[in-house]
């Protein structure tokens, strides 16, 4: 069974863009098997070959119709760093994907959440990835450095 986000965590991936529509009715479907349950939910679990426009449309629907709040900035890192590594030990994502999703979170919140430690710690390794450091150090040497990182969450 495939992980997928709480409605907390959807919330915090949606607002840091790390969700994108195509995501939605999946994640509505595993919220319909969790319980909860709406008109608008049911809608959306089984829109999966809908226009992306009605999709985003049945969501913000959804998402007023259970009264599911936006996530305030200072608590989306530990929800979304919660899923990230949940999905990462199930082996639904790749570390380069988790590294990826570190840095676009830090860009889309414009480097503001300084309380987001794993995160800048991520995008130190992925900065060395993509540069020239003197005296550089091999892209395995830095992966290596990535698989120890995520694994000191074991």
């Amino acid at each position: 069974m495939k992980l997928h986000p709480t409605p907390a965590q959807a919330m915090a991936l949606l607002a840091s863009g790390l969700l994108s529509v195509g995501d939605f009715p999946d994640i509505a479907a595993q919220w319909l098997a969790d319980g909860m349950d709406s008109e608008n939910l049911r809608m959306l679990a089984g829109a999966d070959q809908e226009d992306p426009d009605d999709i985003r449309d049945l969501w913000t629907a959804t998402l007023e119709e259970l009264d599911i709040q936006a996530v305030p900035l200072e608590n989306r890192w530990p929800m979304i760093w919660a899923y990230e590594l949940a999905s990462w030990k199930a082996g639904e994502r790749t570390r380069g994907q988790v590294l990826r999703d570190a840095v676009t979170y830090l860009q889309e919140v414009e480097y503001a959440d300084r309380d987001a430690a794993e995160a800048y710690v991520l995008w130190n390794l992925w900065d060395e990835l993509t540069s020239n450091y003197i005296p550089p150090r091999t892209d395995a040497e830095i992966w290596d450095d990535v698989d120890r990182y995520l694994h000191s969450f074991d």
